[in-house]
């Protein structure tokens, strides 16, 4: 079974916990046992001290009698059970009492150490006395029962509080983890609850500043993209049904007209061009259509190569000079001296440029001129196509990149409306963008920069 994220916070914040209070117990105990120990050290040092005061004075002890004597009375007035041994160079004990343990010699133990005798553990000290003219080894020892039964009580407050502070604190924790992960739970529900027939709603930003707000943010963000696309997708499956649905009518009027009587050749040969313009006019309106998709999708694909941008300018005023002589307007390159050369696919900016030139000739008048130019930018080289056309009315231009648009009567409503968004997909495609400059009136201007190559 897997764990939701507040039970594993709360497991990782139960272990971290665990080993934090496991570490914080260990160091307690081994400090505290550390001071204690240090403490009954003291006291050994003292009673040294006090033995070697009771029979160091070599003037007032004359014989090993006296020196016992003085031993029993220093016995007597010690404030706890501390024990004392005699022992002289022989290891031999000099002054046994009754009811003490007797403590091994200690040559070689360092000092103090811990001695266990009879199951008993003592703190134990060694020091040399010198009186009476004679040398003997005095050990002084004090029983560890009050500190070992204080660390004992101790540790086993450790072991009570230490379960009750984890389980207290875990049951903090999983509570805090809720709290902090409600709003993911909130933001979860409206999420699932979210389809594409209700892609306005949004998730409630929670003002916290944290990672749960900007998480919030973020899906509004998503959202609001989705629901662009989603505009976008059933605004184009709109349009292109509604400009697909036109030409197969009549292709279908059409053929049914002329199969309903007998016609003479001329007859139908006029039904099977005019079947043949409906279709080549599905043809083009699909390729389109298959352009935009593959932009889209970004696989369309452009290969940029150094491009000759005065070459190809002349050329597509070339190309494009016999309807512009249809039309009784003045088409011309004008381009620079100097070689101006840029990174660009020739084939997608010769559509571009086609595009453009189409564009401009059909919504400038007789009389009127269009010029294609070519010019160094500070940004690279500028490609632009400019008319004297009617202009574009200031509400229009926001949208005249859009697809299928056609509301302005400025510009007329032939065509299919796709040409200047597969322009500009071309040029997003370059990593640039067309702008357009233009007033109703005064004609218009369309330019496109490039980097050098």
């Amino acid at each position: 079974m897997r764990l939701s994220i507040r039970q594993r916070l709360t497991a990782w914040y139960a272990a971290a916990l665990l080993f934090g209070l496991s570490v914080f117990a260990f160091s307690m105990w081994i400090s505290l046992r550390q001071r204690l120990i240090a403490g009954v050290d003291a006291r050994l040092a003292q009673r040294i001290q006090g033995l070697q005061a009771a029979v160091g004075n070599e003037a007032n002890i004359r014989d090993r009698t006296q020196l016992l004597r003085e031993l029993d009375e220093f016995l007597r007035e010690a404030p706890d059970s501390s024990l004392v041994q005699l022992r002289d160079p022989s290891g031999a004990i000099l002054l046994p009492v009754a009811g003490q343990p007797i403590l091994r010699p200690a040559s070689g133990r360092p000092m103090p150490y811990t001695e266990v005798v009879s199951g008993r553990q003592l703190r134990a000290a060694t020091t040399r006395l010198e009186t009476a003219g004679s040398v003997f080894d005095a050990q002084v020892a004090i029983p560890l029962d009050e500190t070992l039964g204080v660390l004992r009580s101790f540790r086993e407050l450790l072991l009570f509080l230490i379960p009750v502070v984890l389980t207290v604190s875990c049951v903090g924790g999983y509570w805090l983890s809720s709290r902090a992960l409600r709003p993911v739970d909130e933001i979860t529900t409206v999420a699932r609850s979210i389809g594409v027939q209700n892609l306005s709603q949004r998730v409630k930003v929670p003002q916290t500043g944290d990672e749960i707000e900007r998480m919030a943010q973020t899906w509004n963000e998503v959202l609001d993209r989705l629901e662009t696309s989603v505009k976008r997708i059933r605004q184009f499956t709109s349009d292109a049904s509604h400009e697909l649905r036109t030409p197969l009518a009549l292709i279908r009027a059409t053929a049914e007209l002329a199969l309903r009587r007998d016609r003479d050749p001329e007859g139908y040969r006029t039904s099977l061009r005019q079947i043949e313009q409906d279709a080549a006019r599905m043809t083009e309106l699909t390729e389109s259509l298959l352009t935009l998709a593959r932009a889209d999708s970004e696989a369309l694909e452009m290969t940029l190569r150094p491009t000759d941008l005065n070459e190809l300018a002349q050329s597509v005023v070339e190309q494009s000079g016999a309807a512009a002589a249809d039309a009784g307007i003045a088409l011309q390159a004008i381009t620079p001296e100097q070689l101006l050369q840029v990174r660009a696919d020739a084939s997608g900016i010769r559509r571009v440029l086609l595009i453009l030139v189409d564009n401009a000739l059909k919504h400038t008048p007789a009389g009127g001129s269009v010029r294609v130019s070519v010019a160094d930018h500070d940004r690279g080289v500028a490609l632009s196509v400019e008319d004297t056309g009617e202009g574009i009315a200031a509400e229009a231009l926001p949208h005249i990149f859009e697809r299928f648009y056609r509301a302005d009567p400025a510009r007329g409503s032939s065509g299919f409306g796709l040409g200047l968004s597969i322009a500009q997909a071309i040029a997003h495609g370059h990593g640039t963008t067309i702008e357009v400059a233009s007033q109703s009136g005064s004609g218009s201007r369309f330019y496109i920069v490039l980097g050098k190559a």
